[in-house]
This record gives C-alpha cells, structure tokens and sequence, in this order.
C-alpha cells in the first residue's frame, strides 16, 4: 500500500494556516464571552463552527509539518468543510426568533417550523459532506471510492445551497411583508437582518465554491487534477476568508443586543396577571349587586 502525502497538488502555505487558526480562535472566544455575558445560548451553533473553523486550520498548520499522518489530515479537512453548515444552522435559529419577535404572520412558513425543517436538512447535508469528506480524504488510489466519496460530498454540498437558497427567498419574503405591516418592528431588528444578507451571501459564495471544485477534480490522473482543487489561494480567499468574515459579523452585530430573550417574548404560556386587575375586577363587580 502507497504512503499517505499530504499536499500532493500544492505547497501549502504555513503563515496562511496560522493566521487564519488564531482568527478563528479570537472570534471563538469573543462569541463565548459574549454569549455568557448576555446569558443566551441559541447561539451555540455559531460556536460549534467558529470552534470547527479553528480546530481545522490547527491539524491544517499541524500537517503541513506532519504529512505522511493521515489521520489529523482527515480530521482537519473534514472539520473546516462541515463547519459553514453548522453557521447555517445558526442562522436559521436567529432568524426564527426575529419572525416570532416581529409576528409570526408575516412568514409563510411558521417559526416553529424552522428548527426542524431547515436544521433537519442541515444536519443531512452535514452528515453527507463529512461522510464524503472523509472517504475522499482518507482514499488515495482507489478510483471508484473517490468518485463515489465526491458523489456523496458534492450532493451534500447541493442539499445545503438548495436548502438555503429556499431560506433566503423565505425570509426576504418576511422581511418584504414586516417591513410594510409593522415597520417600527423592523427598525428594532434591521441590523441584525443586515447581518444575516451578508452572513448568507458569504456562505453561498463558499458553498458554490466548494460544489465547483469537487465537481471538475478529475480523479483519473495522478495525483487528481482540478484549478481550485490545485490552488491553495482559492481555499482561503473563498472559503477561509468568507467564513471568518461571517462568523465576525455577529461579534459586531451581537443577536442579544436586538432579541428579547425567551422569558420576554408576548407569546410566553405562563403570563402573569397582576393581582390589580382582579381587584378591580372584583369592585366592579360589587358595584352592579
């Protein structure tokens, strides 16, 4: 059996790796801190990508040193290709809590609907991309398997650009609506909705990317020939750097600054009523005996 390599389409960059691993590692502890300090938690998919982006660009930066080790290059890739999904995930559960905020009848879809429609096609495409991302990365010279690990990874990738594509469109369709009927609403949540245009467009972007690369890799020559899958500038100009960009956002535009948390949402089942109103109630009731 041949020796695992590494980087056989290019040299890698070093600095790259770095630079990008210590990016994610601040935006990570940045989101942490902030999520702790406000008390939420809906956020901890966000956190599970940032997270995920980190970790990759570390086995990344730890192979390029080590690249007969197979298993921390597996791992690696795998981890920064299933991440955007993961932000995915995060995004649809943001959105989700601006619709209830704003009035749920706006959306031609329920809120409640969201999580387990959008996150449920998610965790889909994230178990295909990793699953084919695994095969692909762990198979060296068996044509059929890398072909058949690009069919499951590059399907993966298309259930997760459709999916968005359709939530784009879905809460566009919202935003259009709520602007009109309640637009002092809107104005409470416009930066945040801002912030998710640009997330989505940027992990769009890298999705499309990442389809086109997997989809021209020919696998028949050695080692496997492909422009974006033998240029290592496309992997961090669109996918690193769209990511990062992505993930930062919402440090800036932090979703609890514009959020009501959950025990303040008007649709609560257990509203207190004050004991005012009974009183007053009860008063005038002995007014009409």
């Amino acid at each position: 059996m041949p020796r695992y390599q590494a980087f056989k389409q290019y040299e890698p960059s070093q600095a790259a790796a770095i630079i990008f691993a210590v990016l994610f590692g601040i935006l990570l502890a940045a989101h942490t801190w902030q999520s702790a300090r406000a008390k939420i938690y809906y956020l901890w998919a966000l956190m599970l990508a940032t997270a995920l982006e980190c970790a990759g660009y570390i086995l990344r930066e730890y192979t390029i040193h080590h690249r007969t080790e197979k298993t921390p290059s597996v791992i690696g890739q795998v981890f920064i290709i299933v991440a955007p999904a993961c932000l995915a995930a995060a995004l649809y559960m943001v959105v989700g809590r601006i619709m209830t905020q704003v009035g749920a009848s706006h959306s031609i879809i329920r809120p409640s609907w969201i999580t387990p429609i959008f996150v449920g096609f998610d965790i889909l495409s994230i178990g295909m991309q990793a699953l084919g991302a695994a095969m692909l990365f762990n198979t060296d010279d068996n044509l059929d398997k890398l072909k058949k690990a690009r069919s499951i990874l590059t399907i993966g990738l298309m259930i997760q650009i459709v999916a968005f594509a359709i939530f784009l469109v879905l809460t566009g369709w919202f935003d259009r609506r709520a602007t009109k009927a309640s637009p002092r609403k809107m104005v409470t949540v416009r930066m945040l909705m801002i912030a998710f245009y640009i997330t989505g467009a940027l992990i769009m972007i890298r999705s499309i990317y990442r389809a086109i690369e997997f989809i021209t890799v020919d696998f028949n020559s050695r080692p496997p020939r492909g422009y974006f899958f033998n240029v290592e500038w496309a992997y961090y100009v669109l996918d690193a750097l769209p990511i990062a960009i992505a993930t930062g956002v919402y440090n800036v535009i932090f979703p609890a600054k514009y959020l009501r948390r959950d025990e303040e949402h008007p649709d609560t089942k257990n509203v207190e009523v004050p004991l005012s109103s009974f009183e007053g109630d009860r008063l005038k009731g002995g007014n009409h005996a």
